[in-house]
């Protein structure tokens, strides 16, 4: 893979990680219009620098988990984990999830989650395990490509009554053990390094670092502004661009 190549795509995969979007969506879309190279590693570690943009915006919020390890909020991060490692391990096993088939019909999931996200859900104030449960699962759903797991994440959380701001952050939270955990099976049960030259993915994961750290702050003020029909309709767009050029 060539270093402009995997710098193009690590700043796609940076802003579109944390924007309900799909990264994932948009890095085999852009593979398959001959940008790149396909390959599920290469965008696992894009994953991965964009964790690292992650635990730089939370690092308090991470270090009161780690100095609190029987805090409620950890718990349901971890609850909300486990149907997210049992759905990603079956998918990973039975589908192929970077497949640009399934891509135009993830694209309209997420756009769905969107617009229902959109509405107006009776609130609750406090996080609960069904909520937390929940939105593991949708977690695990947004391994295929084209399904956002930002997008699933906090929608499920809003339409179970979660303030939105406080579904952000949960959702970016919740976001750091699967992407890791995913990395980690990857590139040692499916010996991913042997696919991938290691330059271009370094310079890949430093503009996936970079952008990522912006596209969370970018994020974070348009829930504040409660505006989510709009990536509704760029997602739908994409559906139906992708459903025209691999059907």
């Amino acid at each position: 893979m060539a270093y402009l190549e995997a710098l193009i795509l690590g700043l796609i995969q940076g802003l579109t990680e944390f924007l309900p979007v799909s990264s994932s969506g948009h890095l085999v879309l852009i593979q398959q219009l001959g940008v790149g190279e396909k390959s599920l590693v290469f965008n696992l570690m894009l994953h991965v620098a964009t964790l690292f943009a992650v635990c730089l915006v939370y690092r308090k919020k991470l270090l009161y988990l780690i100095k609190n390890p029987k805090s409620k909020e950890l718990r349901f991060l971890l609850l909300a984990t486990l149907p997210t490692i049992v759905i990603a391990l079956l998918m990973r096993l039975y589908v192929d999830i970077m497949s640009e088939r399934i891509l135009p019909f993830g694209f309209m999931v997420t756009t769905v989650f969107l617009i229902f996200g959109s509405l107006n859900w009776k609130k609750q104030k406090q996080m609960d395990y069904s909520t937390a449960l929940l939105t593991g699962v949708a977690q695990g759903l947004a391994v295929i490509g084209g399904i956002s797991r930002s997008g699933s994440t906090i929608c499920t959380q809003i339409i179970m009554g979660q303030d939105k701001e406080q579904a952000g952050d949960f959702a970016f939270l919740l976001s750091i053990p699967i992407i890791l955990g995913s990395a980690v099976v990857e590139l040692v049960a499916f010996k991913g390094f042997e696919r991938v030259d290691v330059g271009p993915l370094i310079l890949g994961m430093i503009a996936a670092f970079l952008s990522g750290a912006l596209a969370i702050k970018l994020f974070l003020r348009a829930l504040k502004s409660r505006k989510l029909l709009p990536f509704a309709a760029y997602t739908f767009i994409l559906s139906i661009v992708s459903f025209v050029l691999f059907f």
